[in-house]
């Protein structure tokens, strides 16, 4: 009779080589399909917020299309007071550099309206048919030098007091035309005069997202350009 207890049973498995290399492999394969992943979603954010920077800045174009068309040759002003204005978000209020509503340089920043050619920050008008103004300017934020905000407004009997039109007796009626992950870093509006003595005006936004997860040598641009150009309907008989 066969002794059970003598007879040798075999076990077979991983040995602590193969198991390590094993461990190695495996934490490759996740490494790398991790740092895959992180790219994938990085760039689709990117992309995500270029798209939204676009739209913004065509919204805002838009708006101006529509609106400007529409006002008379003798109702439209630009203006240069970004060295004299600064936006508050928090409070959504423009407020003067210095804090005085007669600062000399903020009323000759408005007693002097741009010439043909020049670029202004800021431009009023007031479209036909209606008595009340729109003003549309860039100013910078209070909170952060670098960060830019296109704001709209609108204000009653701007005839020799354009300055009033942002002043923060008329803050409940400022709307920011960019969101806070959008950055304007510049809106440069100038006109020229054609023969008919309408305005031609151009718009220059150049903008980009706040929110940036690539390297500077990334081969995506971090900068978005848009124009238009809009010419004033007045008629002349």
């Amino acid at each position: 009779m066969m002794n059970l207890f003598n007879k040798k049973e075999k076990y077979e498995g991983f040995s602590l080589v193969e198991m390590l290399i094993t461990i190695v492999i495996m934490g490759v394969v996740m490494l790398t399909a991790s740092s895959t992943l992180t790219t994938l979603i990085k760039i689709s954010t990117v992309s995500s917020n270029k798209t939204r920077v676009r739209s913004e800045s065509e919204f805002v174009l838009e708006l101006v299309r529509r609106t400007v068309r529409n006002s008379n040759p003798s109702d439209v002003y630009v203006f240069g007071s970004s060295d004299v204005r600064k936006y508050d978000p928090e409070e959504n209020i423009v407020v003067n550099t210095n804090g005085s509503p007669i600062d000399p340089l903020l009323l000759e920043a408005y007693n002097t309206p741009k010439l043909a050619n020049a670029v202004g920050n800021e431009i009023h008008f007031r479209p036909y048919g209606y008595e009340s103004w729109v003003c549309i300017g860039y100013f910078k934020s209070t909170n952060d030098p670098e960060m830019g905000y296109i704001l709209k407004t609108s204000a009653q009997n701007l005839i020799d007091q354009q300055q009033t039109c942002f002043d923060e007796d008329a803050s409940k009626y400022v709307i920011a035309l960019n969101s806070e992950v959008v950055n304007i870093k510049s809106f440069d509006i100038a006109y020229t005069v054609l023969k008919d003595s309408n305005y031609l005006i151009r718009f220059d936004i150049e903008a980009e997202p706040t929110q940036w997860y690539l390297a500077e040598g990334a081969p995506v641009k971090k900068i978005v350009h848009r124009q238009a150009v809009v010419s004033t309907e007045g008629i002349v008989w």
